[in-house]
């Protein structure tokens, strides 16, 4: 790459990572995912302050196209994210089954709860309506 090229990507890198910064403070994007996203962008950085790194390991691993290995890494990077993303979903789905678990059973017993005390409270009106009448026949 050229000069400008790695002075446009430490720009535009470097802009990304104040950007990401600035979801977090916000509270639009969680911590443990920016992590992620700043991992990539310090790589990024450090391909953009050592020019020919990306040249250097595109040479040792037998790659003549220096741009294909970015879109090699990208795919790399693609590739963890999907799995990361397929991990965090799995979870969340386990603790929604839990939570949904949960949830029917507290509304079961409720429902048990509201049944109890209303048969308590027709046993109450019964016991009084029983001895109300049975005071007034006898005056």
């Amino acid at each position: 790459m050229s000069n400008r090229a790695h002075v446009a990507l430490a720009i535009l890198v470097a802009l990304a990572i104040v950007g990401i910064i600035r979801l977090v403070r916000r509270g639009h994007l969680k911590a443990k995912y920016s992590l992620l996203w700043l991992s990539l962008g310090g790589i990024m950085l450090v391909i953009a302050a050592v020019p020919g790194l990306l040249d250097w390991t595109a040479e040792r691993l037998g790659i003549y196209y220096q741009p294909t290995l970015l879109i090699l890494l990208g795919l790399a990077l693609i590739l963890l994210i999907i799995v990361h993303f397929s991990y965090e979903l799995t979870l969340m789905e386990s603790r929604i089954r839990t939570l949904a678990e949960q949830s029917a059973l507290l509304q079961h017993r409720i429902a048990c709860l509201e049944e109890e005390q209303q048969q308590s409270q027709e046993e109450d009106d019964t016991d009084g309506d029983a001895s109300g009448a049975g005071g007034s026949t006898a005056g």
